[in-house]
């Protein structure tokens, strides 16, 4: 519906920084997710695009037209919050079209749209409910009708499923991408939770301390990292020092208590590193498998602990003096009990290689 550019927006809020020199294009139709923990500057972000804050500097351009000063109301901006934020008297219906009301829409279409979302979002035989009568799933399917049925070109989302219990948030993140792709709209998603924004995002811009840090595409920012802090706010990892060593033409990371795996990397021999491995990376298998498998990495290692996660087992394995995580699949033939000797499998590119300064800049 509309292309988004932010051109070098700042802002503050006196002394305190929310974004600085945000650059940011979003294509016509795109979904974006902002993903970031809290104070990273993603409400500040959702907040300036729809026009409830003022950059402090810079300007933001929707179809290449200056909306800077153009207040909230004249910018065709669908916003929808993390509380729901329906009106508790006004039926849901009413609360659907309050926004087409107050802007004098032609309300005989906004009701036609009204339907078709109610359809759209499972929530057709609610509308004479009020708020206080439907689920929470069903007020933020609500939320989202209010937000789309007065003619918004833009949704703007601050963690809108936070408050929902993880099944119905699931749910909701499939029902998200394909109404906003069906409806053809422009979308920027604000989360902390990375599934969710893995689930539902086109590109996925990481934010830490009020800038972007990494920009991409999910299966880019997931697997080819550009910072100890990205690779690190992605997933649940194994994390472990070392150096870098080349041995012939390839390269290996030996671990400060004598461990030895193959990676991929460009850092250079000798050179102090920082080596991250996701647990879903990290196969687990029974050392009568040693044969049948084939990886860059086998070692062989004892089950500290280990617990059932819905479909996954979550498996803590020492080696030497290093523990590694891993996230396996229930139902395959592991031995699970404490102080089992077990086989941990990598491939080379499994591993996310970063020098160690990093881990000082990080922490900062």
């Amino acid at each position: 519906m509309v292309k988004v550019e932010l051109k070098d927006v700042t802002k503050f809020y006196g002394k305190i920084r929310g974004v600085e020199n945000i650059d940011l294009s979003i294509d016509d139709g795109e979904y974006l997710a902002v993903l970031g923990p809290t104070g990273s500057g993603k409400t500040s972000t959702m907040y300036l695009l729809a026009g409830l804050l003022k950059p402090s500097s810079g300007s933001i351009h929707f179809d290449q037209t200056d909306v800077t000063k153009t207040p909230a109301e004249d910018r065709e901006v669908g916003f929808v919050f993390e509380e729901y934020n329906l009106f508790p008297r006004m039926l849901v219906e009413e609360n659907v079209l309050f926004g087409p009301v107050v802007k004098d829409l032609d309300i005989p279409e906004s009701k036609l749209i009204a339907k078709e979302l109610f359809t759209l979002l499972n929530i057709a035989g609610k509308e004479k409910n009020l708020p206080d009568e439907i689920s929470g799933g069903q007020k933020q399917r609500v939320a989202l009708a209010r937000a789309i049925v007065s003619n918004a070109k833009l949704l703007v989302m601050d963690d809108p499923l936070r408050a929902l219990d993880a099944k119905i948030r699931e749910i909701l993140q499939v029902e998200l991408r394909k109404l906003v792709k069906d409806l053809g709209l422009t979308c920027i998603h604000a989360t902390h939770d990375t599934h969710e924004a893995m689930r539902v995002a086109d590109r996925i811009a990481v934010f830490k301390d009020g800038k972007i840090v990494q920009i991409g595409s999910p299966e880019e920012v997931y697997n080819h990292p550009n910072s100890l802090y990205v690779a690190d706010f992605l997933g649940e990892n194994t994390t472990i020092k070392g150096k870098i060593s080349e041995k012939k033409n390839d390269c290996y990371f030996k671990t400060e208590d004598g461990l030895e795996f193959k990676i991929e990397t460009s850092l250079n021999d000798g050179e102090e590193a920082i080596a991250l491995v996701p647990s879903e990376l990290l196969d687990v298998f029974d050392v009568s498998e040693r044969k049948n498998i084939n990886y860059d990495n086998i070692l062989e290692g004892k089950v500290l602990k280990s617990k059932c996660i819905g479909e996954f087992n979550e498996i803590e394995i020492k080696l030497n003096n290093t523990i590694f995580k891993a996230k396996d699949l229930i139902g395959k033939n592991i031995p699970l009990k404490k102080g089992s000797t077990v086989l941990i499998a990598t491939d080379k590119d499994d591993y996310r290689i970063f020098p160690q300064k990093e881990e000082i800049e990080n922490e900062k």
